[in-house]
């Protein structure tokens, strides 16, 4: 079968012939059909988990794929980082990774849910419980987890700003939501929020993003950090956070409990067409290295896919 293969942390993925996948006990093997890229796959293979990450590798944390007739989601217990991913034509995986997916819904959409969509689910409803009476900031806006993180937090009625750095991806914003604040660090965003106090901020950037956050909140504001894009490190007033009782709370899916209730409403509401994924483009197996690139410079608006089979 066909896989992107990383032979060397740091190194190029190559698109190599290798063996067909020997399930192991209570495994069962899946054929591929879109592998949804993710920040995640580069971290990998650039070597952030080489202590379980065995090479060479198959990258691919989720995707979406076929066992007969039915297709599901395939996401988690070690996927694309201590075992094989989903950058290869046929994945052996223990039943908890499969997720079915409802007829009628689009599989490329399907397959962009797996890591964005339960994350953004989580830090609207879960961590954030946004409500109608919430002004929401999402920052990094423009990509999968951001732009989903939008609609939902408009969904609840909230009123809703999208951060970017980017004044062209300003205009995708404001078609979902309506208002774009363009800051390319904190000092910008501290500038573009002066009058504004967010009640919730949903943030995977970091860095000197947090402390301007923090800063513009309202009193008892909820503040929620998914990742650190811009940066791992951030400096923030420790006397703000006291002073005005803000909430920091951490989402990973590392530790992620049953998703399926989740993913039954996020289904749910793409088969309605109240949410969609922008799927920037959807790259032959062969590109997976390219894809990775346009992740690591930004230049990503919605999900990047990769289509296994071409």
């Amino acid at each position: 079968m066909r896989a992107a293969l990383l032979r060397a942390f740091g190194g190029p993925l190559t698109l190599e012939e290798v063996a067909e996948p020997e399930p192991a006990d209570g495994d069962v093997v899946v054929d591929i059909v879109y592998a949804a890229v993710n920040p995640l796959d580069v971290w990998t293979c650039n070597g952030n988990f080489a202590a379980v990450t065995a090479l060479p590798h198959i990258p691919g944390v989720e995707g979406i794929g076929r066992i007969g007739e039915k297709v599901f989601l395939v996401r988690g217990s070690g996927l694309g980082i201590g075992r094989p991913g989903t950058y290869a034509q046929h994945l052996a995986v223990p039943p908890g990774t499969l997720v079915e997916v409802p007829a009628g819904i689009d599989l490329q959409q399907a397959a962009s849910m797996g890591v964005a969509g339960l994350t953004a689910w989580r830090c609207v409803h879960d961590r954030g419980t946004v409500t109608a009476a919430d002004t929401v900031l999402v920052t990094g806006a423009t990509g999968g987890v951001g732009s989903l993180a939008l609609q939902l937090a408009k969904a609840t009625g909230a009123t809703v700003l999208g951060q970017t750095s980017n004044r062209d991806k300003a205009k995708a914003i404001e078609k979902l939501v309506g208002t774009a604040v363009v800051a390319a660090n904190g000092s910008e965003l501290a500038a573009a929020l002066a009058g504004i106090q967010p009640t919730v901020i949903i943030d995977g950037l970091g860095g000197t993003f947090v402390r301007a956050g923090i800063e513009a909140l309202a009193n008892d504001g909820r503040y929620v950090t998914y990742g650190t894009s811009a940066d791992t490190e951030a400096n923030i007033d420790m006397r703000v956070l006291y002073r005005k009782g803000v909430t920091l709370l951490g989402y990973t899916g590392l530790r992620e409990p049953d998703p399926s209730a989740a993913y039954a409403q996020l289904f749910a509401a793409v088969v309605a067409k109240h949410l969609a994924m922008t799927i920037d483009e959807v790259l032959p197996l062969d590109r997976a290295g390219d894809a990775h690139a346009r992740i690591l410079e930004r230049k990503v608006t919605g999900k990047l896919l990769l289509d296994v089979n071409r």
